[in-house]
């Protein structure tokens, strides 16, 4: 709210629009006294335009941060990612072209599935270098967000992205992967398990957004259902944010570690364009509805669930999506990370992939309690 002034630099400051002068018996005629009104209403108007850009901008990605997934940030003393030997490529779904990484060598495939906001590269500080060399390993970016277009004419749920990902995975000849989702990513990996619970080996979903946040910000509403407020708020992302609101925010998705200095820079050139932030804003939007349509159904669920956490997570509450979500999936298994904050793909890949190797005693498990 403090920043809403700024945001006048945008229109017309007061000083450039001038009152009306009386006539000099000081009377006011009525033409004269409308168009006084007028003027000062569109003052008034463009005053509350900005102040709700301003107001959305900066609750969209408190919002963000407090319901579905803050900034995804580094590992602790390496700011740039590693390849890992991953490939690049692209492909079209749906009339959407995705950007798709894939390497490694094992036969069991793992898919990684990035949060809100973020990309593919945010598993490649350590976790992709560590999976490959057990694993086939694939990763896209989420529509919408790093190098994926987003689908034009719709919004694109959590239940679009899971028959996406189903249709690039059978594309791709991938059968019955191991789904890695970090937090919105692990809500996309359930949904997927959900849709299609006979070709998923199993999940392991980290910092899980599990269940629908009960105070979630009115004000995306305006960005992603009004065109006009939704127009402006992106254009002027950059500008209103700045690095100093973005670096708050990733400190709070971080913590307890530092933020690389380096980081800031990276998410400020691919987190705030108008196609990525379209891309967040319009998934956090959509997330509680579809989390109240899947919560009900977790139960279902038969696949290996292993499910990490971070006990100092301010970002998703542990207990009330992490140990909530194993009450409701009997098999679930659930890890606990000490001195581990949201950012675990990032911070703790050495726990990501103790968690990947759970799966396979988790599956041994399962089927010992449903043999007959």
């Amino acid at each position: 709210m403090m920043r809403a002034i700024v945001l006048h630099k945008f229109g017309p400051p007061d000083a450039l629009i001038p009152e009306e002068e009386a006539p000099a018996d000081r009377r006011i005629t009525g033409r004269t006294e409308r168009r006084r009104l007028r003027r000062q209403s569109g003052v008034l108007a463009t005053r509350m335009l900005s102040l709700m850009i301003a107001l959305t901008l900066a609750c969209a990605l408190s919002s963000g941060v407090n319901a579905g997934d803050g900034g995804n940030t580094t590992k602790s003393g390496d700011d740039s990612p590693d390849s890992a030997g991953l490939e690049e490529s692209y492909m079209e779904i749906e009339k959407t072209k995705l950007h798709v990484v894939q390497g490694g060598t094992g036969q069991q495939t793992v898919v990684m599935i990035h949060g809100n906001a973020g990309d593919v590269h945010d598993f490649e500080y350590g976790v992709a270098e560590l999976l490959s060399k057990s694993y086939r390993v694939i990763g896209f970016d989420r529509p919408g967000h790093g190098k994926s277009a987003r689908p034009g004419s719709r919004a694109a749920s959590v239940e679009d992205q899971a028959r996406m990902l189903h249709e690039a995975l059978r594309n791709l000849g991938v059968n019955n992967p191991i789904l890695l989702g970090h937090s919105w990513g692990a809500s996309l990996a359930l949904c997927y398990a959900l849709k299609y619970p006979a070709e998923a080996a199993g999940l392991v979903l980290l910092a899980p957004a599990t269940f629908p946040d009960t105070d979630q910000n009115p004000l995306l509403r305006a960005v992603v259902k009004t065109p006009l407020i939704g127009g402006l708020s992106l254009m002027f992302a950059k500008t209103l944010m700045g690095d100093d609101r973005l670096r708050h925010e990733l400190e709070r998705a971080f913590y307890p570690q530092p933020v690389p200095e380096n980081y800031l820079k990276i998410a400020t050139s691919t987190w705030l364009g108008r196609k990525q932030l379209r891309a967040y804003l319009e998934d956090e939007w959509s997330l509680n509805n579809s989390l109240r349509r899947m919560s009900i159904h977790y139960g279902e669920l038969r696949m290996p669930v292993v499910i990490v956490t971070g006990d100092q997570d301010q970002v998703v509450a542990p207990k009330e999506n992490a140990y909530r979500l194993m009450e409701a999936i009997p098999q679930a298994q659930i890890v606990e990370l000490k001195g581990a904050g949201h950012e675990i793909p990032l911070t703790r890949p050495d726990g990501v992939y103790s968690a990947l190797k759970l799966i396979s005693t988790v599956a041994t498990d399962v089927a010992s309690n449903v043999a007959p």
